[in-house]
């Protein structure tokens, strides 16, 4: 990774420091940094409200923003106390910085990654059995799915008509892909999760799916994040059987017959 700005948040203030610079930002990608560098005083402001679901895992009391250039992943993380933007591919997916939406945009990120960095600190205390397949698959949704719920925007949110119509898309995925990796190879597995949460945000069977079921149960349920949290990725499959059509449900309780003969967490 480029390292061309890093950016120390010490839990409500800030230092700046810059990095190596191993190629010159594009006037485009120079405005994506400047976006982040004007937006990185807001952020500690969210710590609080992304941490609170988390409790009693500490959120990290020292975080480093590090941006590059060289095409990764819009944002991610790097390590537990690390969050990774990279402004060549930011200005590749969502255009100019300087757009409201993309203000908007830059903020639903940060709270995604962050939201990572608090599940490294969950996970630490409450470690998560993914030795199989299917466990691994499960962990997967569930880091994206919690993580996706705070990358959407308005739109996705309450009664909306594209969730529900990328719903009745990704759900038959969902089910189909599950079953697929109950007792699926390691090459196999590969390909049906290549597409879990690697690719468009519209199109992420996992992350969106999950995502997108927090965020209907939280309109009934204001626990319902944490709930999530608390019971981890064994949870997802009854979720799932809450949400999906009963044709689906009944894909989902044949997976898991499948997937505790294949020797995954009951």
């Amino acid at each position: 990774m480029n390292s061309l700005l890093a950016l120390m948040l010490f839990a409500t203030s800030l230092q700046v420091r810059d990095g190596d610079v191993r190629q010159p930002l594009t006037n485009e990608e120079r405005a994506w940094r400047e976006l982040i560098a004007s937006r990185v005083e807001t952020w500690p402001s969210f710590v609080e409200k992304l941490a609170v679901p988390y409790d009693p895992a500490p959120a990290p009391e020292r975080v480093t923003i590090v941006i590059s250039n060289s095409g990764a992943r819009d944002a991610f993380t790097i390590d537990a106390q690390t969050i990774g933007f990279d402004v060549a591919k930011l200005h590749a997916a969502y255009g100019d910085a300087r757009s409201d939406e993309n203000r908007d945009r830059i903020d639903r990120l940060f709270r995604h990654e962050f939201a990572h960095l608090l599940q490294k600190s969950w996970l630490r205390t409450h470690p998560y059995d993914a030795a199989t397949i299917f466990n691994s698959a499960l962990l997967g949704v569930w880091l994206e799915g919690l993580g996706n719920y705070h990358s959407m925007s308005d739109r996705w949110r309450g009664d909306s008509t594209i969730a529900a119509e990328t719903l009745k898309k990704l759900e038959p995925r969902f089910a189909a892909r599950m079953a697929a990796l109950a007792c699926a190879t390691p090459d196999g597995a590969k390909a049906l999760m290549a597409d879990m949460n690697e690719t468009r945000f519209e199109e992420k069977w996992g992350g969106l799916t999950l995502a997108l079921w927090i965020e209907a149960e939280m309109r009934t349920d204001a626990d319902a994040y944490r709930k999530l949290i608390v019971a981890g990725p064994d949870a997802i499959p009854a979720m799932a059987k809450r949400h999906l059509s009963t044709e689906l449900a009944s894909v989902m309780a044949e997976t898991l017959n499948a997937a505790q003969r294949c020797g995954a967490n009951p």
